[in-house]
């Protein structure tokens, strides 16, 4: 073996050896965290969030994984993906990615029921929760009379 061929070898070698293992950025652990956050409190599993999103069980799966530090093919998905996510989860991209507020006020359980749906249902649901809220603000009306 040749002198050059020898030290193009080992050049190489060492090269692969010094190149540190990729690790997941603070943005995709964000990312991934706000998404399971959202999913988890929607009551969704990956698959249905999937479902939702029109994107494979795999493409959240990889995105979730990157919580337990394995970077993945989809740690860094494109807008697209995130866009289909964030509309299934009921949320902007930007709150996909932006970090958690300290004292963020926890959703509430219709807030949750919600999330991912379709706008007409979201106001049918109000236009119920709003003739229900009526009903009882007239009821506890004429107690208040009484006494």
């Amino acid at each position: 073996m040749s002198l050059k061929s020898e030290a193009a070898r080992t050049l190489r070698t060492r090269t692969v050896e010094e190149v540190p293992r990729p690790r997941a950025t603070d943005l995709a652990v964000r990312l991934a965290e706000q998404v399971r956050r959202l999913r988890t409190q929607a009551g969704l599993t990956q698959a249905e969030l999937a479902a939702r999103a029109g994107v494979t069980v795999e493409t959240i799966a990889r995105l979730e994984r990157v919580l337990r530090g394995r970077l993945s093919a989809n740690a860094n998905p494109s807008l697209e993906t995130m866009e289909r996510i964030g509309t299934a989860l009921g949320v902007e991209v930007a709150e996909l990615l932006s970090p958690p507020a300290k004292h963020r006020v926890k959703d509430d359980r219709l807030a949750s029921v919600l999330r991912g749906v379709s706008a007409a249902t979201k106001r049918r649901v109000i236009r119920v929760a709003e003739a229900l809220v009526r009903d009882d603000r007239a009821d506890a009306k004429p107690a208040l009379r009484k006494r």
